[in-house]
C-alpha cells in the first residue's frame, strides 16, 4: 500500500492515445484510395514549433484519434507533468477542437468534459530514477540494459544514453534514459523560464534516471475490466496508474549487480583519515599519483601504504575501472527510490500544466442552462462508473 502511495507520487504522464467515435472533423490534409477520401491529418506543434499531436480523422469509422504529449504541447517541455488522465485527455481534445474547429455539439461535449466516450488507445507513464550513491546516471542505464541482456529480456541500448526493453512490443514496454541527454540531442530546445524553480526543474532531468512504461492497445485488450468495456480515461486514476507501473517493475525483474566508485562517505566510514581518501579518490578515477605527488617517491609509499593496511586499497597498481562496492540492480528499481515531482514546481503555471475540467464542464452546463438538479451535480470522474452519469437531452452544436 505504501509503495503504490509512493508512485502515485512519482509517476507522471507523457505521451497519451485516444479515439472519439461519432465526430466529423474535416483537417487539412487529406488522403485518398481510389479516389474516395479515405482518412485526414492536421498534426499540431506546441507554440515552440515542437510537434506534439499527431491528429488523424478516420472518414470511414467518422473517428477522431489523437496522440501526442500534452506536457510538450502545454508546457514546452515534458521534464515532469501530471497524472491526471481525464485532465490531460480532455485539455487535448479541446486543443484539437479549437485549433481545426471541429463542431461538437454541446451535448457530447456534456460528456466528453466527464471523460466519457473516449477510448484509451496508449499510455506513457514516465517517473524519475534516483541515481544511487557513487554511481553516474549514464552506469544505472548501461547497467540496468545489461541486466536485462542477462535475464533473456529482448533489449537495445544506445550506451550511456538510454534503454529500451521489448522494444517493438505492441503491449507493454519499458525504456529507461538520461532526460538532460534528449534535450541536449533535440533539434529545437525547451525554453524554460530564468527562474530558481527551473534551476530545480533541470537538475531533477540532469541528476535522475527516467523509468517510462509504454503501454498499448494489446495491453488493455487482455485486461479483464475492459471485457465489452473499452478503456476509458476514468478507469485510470493515479492509484491505478501507479498499480500499472509497480506491474511492470515486477515484470521486469532484474538480477545482477553494478560496481559504484567508492564515495568519500564510505571511505570515512572505513575510518580513512581525509589526506589518504583524497589519494583513494583520486586514484580510482586514473590519476597519475607519483604526479600527484610532485615525483616524490617516498609520499606515495607511505600513502600506499596506508590505504593497504586500512582497506586493501593499493594505490601502485593500475586502479581498476571501479573500485568494487556491489549495488544490486533488483534494489536501484524499488518503489522509494523513485522521485516525486517536487511541490514547487507543481505549483508553477509556467512549468505544469493544469486544466480545471470542472470548471469547463460548468461552463457547458450553462450553455445548456442547466442551472440545478441531477444533471447540473459533478461527479468526479475517477469515482463515477458509466451509468453514474446524469444525460442530458442533445442541444445544439456549439
Amino acid at each position: 500500500m505504501d509503495e503504490i502511495n509512493h508512485l502515485e507520487e512519482c509517476i507522471m504522464l507523457d505521451t497519451v492515445g485516444f479515439t472519439v467515435d461519432g465526430i466529423d472533423a474535416k483537417l487539412p490534409k487529406n488522403m485518398a484510395v481510389n479516389d474516395n477520401p479515405s482518412w485526414s491529418t492536421g498534426n499540431m506543434r506546441a507554440p515552440s514549433g515542437k510537434q506534439s499531436f499527431k491528429v488523424k480523422h478516420v472518414k470511414k469509422h467518422n473517428r477522431l484519434c489523437v496522440e501526442g504529449s500534452a506536457a510538450m504541447y502545454f508546457q514546452g517541455h515534458n521534464i515532469v507533468a501530471s497524472n491526471d488522465l481525464v485532465m490531460t485527455v480532455v485539455s487535448m481534445l479541446k486543443a484539437v477542437k479549437d485549433t481545426h474547429k471541429i463542431p461538437v455539439d454541446l451535448w457530447d461535449a456534456y460528456g466528453l468534459a466527464l471523460g466519457r466516450d473516449i477510448v484509451v488507445t496508449r499510455i506513457d507513464t514516465p517517473a524519475m530514477l534516483r541515481v544511487p550513491a557513487g554511481l553516474t546516471p549514464a552506469a544505472v542505464v548501461n547497467g540496468l540494459a545489461l541486466a536485462g541482456l542477462r535475464c533473456g529480456i529482448n533489449m537495445a541500448l544506445y550506451h550511456n544514453e538510454s534503454f529500451y526493453f521489448d522494444q517493438n512490443s505492441q503491449s507493454v514496454a519499458l525504456k529507461g534514459y538520461l532526460k538532460d541527454v534528449q534535450m541536449d540531442q533535440q533539434r529545437k530546445k525547451a525554453k524554460l523560464p530564468d527562474t530558481d524553480t527551473a534551476d530545480v526543474l533541470l537538475e531533477l532531468a540532469s541528476s535522475t534516471v527516467r523509468i517510462e512504461p509504454v503501454y498499448r492497445q494489446k495491453y488493455f485488450n487482455v485486461q479483464s475490466q475492459f471485457e465489452g468495456n473499452p478503456p476509458a480515461p476514468a478507469n485510470f486514476s493515479s492509484w491505478a496508474l501507479a498499480c500499472m507501473f509497480s506491474g511492470v517493475l515486477e515484470k521486469y525483474n532484474l538480477r545482477g549487480k553494478l560496481r559504484a566508485y567508492a564515495t568519500d562517505e564510505e571511505l570515512q566510514t572505513a575510518g580513512i583519515p581525509r589526506q589518504y581518501r583524497a589519494t583513494a579518490m583520486l586514484w580510482q578515477h586514473g590519476h597519475d599519483m607519483l604526479r600527484h605527488f610532485d615525483g616524490n617517491h617516498r609520499a606515495l609509499a607511505h600513502h600506499r601504504n596506508v590505504l593497504k593496511k586500512l582497506c586493501s586499497i593499493d594505490i601502485s597498481g593500475l586502479p581498476p575501472r571501479e573500485i568494487e562496492v556491489p549495488v544490486r540492480v533488483g534494489e536501484i528499481l524499488r518503489a522509494e527510490n523513485f522521485v516525486p515531482v517536487p511541490g514547487a514546481i507543481r505549483r508553477d503555471p509556467a512549468l505544469f500544466h493544469t486544466f480545471d475540467v470542472h470548471g469547463e464542464w460548468r461552463g457547458i452546463c450553462d450553455r445548456l442552462e442547466i442551472t440545478g438538479g441531477i444533471g447540473r451535480a459533478y461527479v468526479a470522474p475517477y469515482e463515477a462508473r458509466l451509468d453514474d452519469l446524469p444525460d442530458t437531452p442533445q442541444m445544439p452544436d456549439f
